[in-house]
């Protein structure tokens, strides 16, 4: 709950001081309220580099192994029947059944929603662009154009090592199957005949000419040298970040942020508990305590590093957060880690919403409570000629 509060006034505070600010502050709540309770600490204020890339890699590979549905061929194929109370009548098909037994078995299935024609990928060496390309003029004047996919795990599923083989599937289970034919007529009628079952093969079996594109995914991952591809993004990471540079405080200055917005529209928490009511102007602070205490500073910059460890905060229960405006490229995330043992506590690159967000303009600056307003208090710093340290 404590970190609740902090991220619902985070929410108030990081609002755009604009027209809209009102709108942004309550939609950034609402939002914060449904989804980001209990959180360890605020998204926003992470700059992990690996939670991106791990998750695209994950989203590729998933996307990859799912099935890739050619309604790019027609506009006007008909949609896959997704009544699964219904019967699926999957034929597996290939490349190597000829281009004639082919464009028979599209013409058969045109208009047929509960027919589902599946390919296990592209041939070898060939791409799939190439691919569709190909169906495609295998396709033309059929209208519409029968539901084909390709699918390398249903394949997997049903344990299909040859093809035409077809597979009646019903919740998720086979109802029939048969091998050698290609007549969607012939097995409605052996359906209509009650047959269930394996009826075994009723004509001439092929090998599949295509990859078996799942397993061709998980080749080339396994031949990834991934310790290096970590290396190189990490070295990317820091030779393309874009530092949020700030000019350096030639004085003391203290500025005050008035957090006062009014709700465009109730806010409601998850538990129905109304929290503001539409049209009502409202402080944050006036309900609930900041609880946090933000340095912001350039890492690049001895003198300010000492600075802000000597700085320190009005609350002493307040919980510190760094923030930096610029680390140093060449050093990367062996620099990162040896300022967090200075600091003795993490350290996060400041991104350019916060620094809007706080009306953040120079550094170092120290970012707290006072009231119930929020304070931006910027520092200059001395170098004492005796030492060579701050003053």
């Amino acid at each position: 709950m404590h970190f609740f509060k902090n991220t619902l006034l985070i929410a108030a505070l990081c609002g755009q001081w604009s027209a809209h600010a009102e709108e942004e502050w309550f939609t950034r709540s609402q939002h914060i309220l449904n989804n980001l309770a209990g959180q360890s600490r605020p998204d926003w204020l992470n700059s992990n580099p690996y939670q991106a890339d791990a998750q695209r890699q994950a989203s590729d590979i998933v996307n990859a192994s799912k099935p890739v549905i050619l309604n790019t061929l027609s506009d006007t194929q008909k949609p896959l029947n997704n009544d699964k109370s219904k019967p699926l009548r999957v034929m597996f098909v290939s490349f190597s059944l000829g281009k004639s037994v082919l464009k028979g078995i599209f013409e058969e299935a045109s208009g047929q929603d509960d027919v589902l024609l599946v390919l296990r990928g592209p041939r070898p060496r060939q791409k799939l662009p190439d691919l569709f390309a190909e169906l495609k003029v295998l396709l033309k004047d059929i209208e519409p154009v029968p539901n084909i996919v390709i699918d390398p795990t249903r394949f997997q599923k049903w344990a299909v090592t040859t093809v035409p083989e077809i597979v009646v599937e019903d919740h998720d289970k086979t109802r029939l199957r048969v091998k050698g034919v290609t007549s969607l007529a012939w097995l409605k009628s052996r359906q209509e005949a009650g047959r269930q079952g394996d009826l075994g093969r009723f004509g001439e079996v092929y090998e599949i000419a295509e990859i078996d594109l799942l397993e061709e995914i998980k080749r080339r991952l396994a031949a990834i040298n991934w310790p290096q591809k970590q290396r190189q993004a990490l070295v990317r990471f820091w030779e393309q970040h874009r530092f949020e540079v700030l000019p350096v405080a030639q004085e003391d200055r203290d500025r005050m942020i008035d957090l006062t917005v009014t709700a465009p529209r109730d806010l409601i928490a998850s538990n129905g508990k109304l929290i503001i009511q539409a049209g009502q102007t409202v402080n944050p602070l006036d309900k609930m305590a900041f609880d946090l205490c933000l340095f912001i500073f350039d890492a690049t910059q001895k003198a300010q590093i000492d600075t802000v460890r000597k700085l320190s905060c009005r609350d002493k229960k307040a919980r510190m957060l760094y923030l930096a405006t610029s680390l140093s490229r060449q050093d990367g995330w062996e620099g990162l880690k040896a300022l967090e043992t200075v600091l003795n506590a993490p350290v996060y690159l400041l991104t350019p919403d916060v620094r809007q967000r706080f009306q953040l303009q120079k550094t170092p600056t120290l970012v707290e409570q006072s009231g119930n307003r929020v304070v931006i208090r910027e520092r200059k710093v001395i170098i004492s000629a005796a030492t060579g340290e701050p003053s």
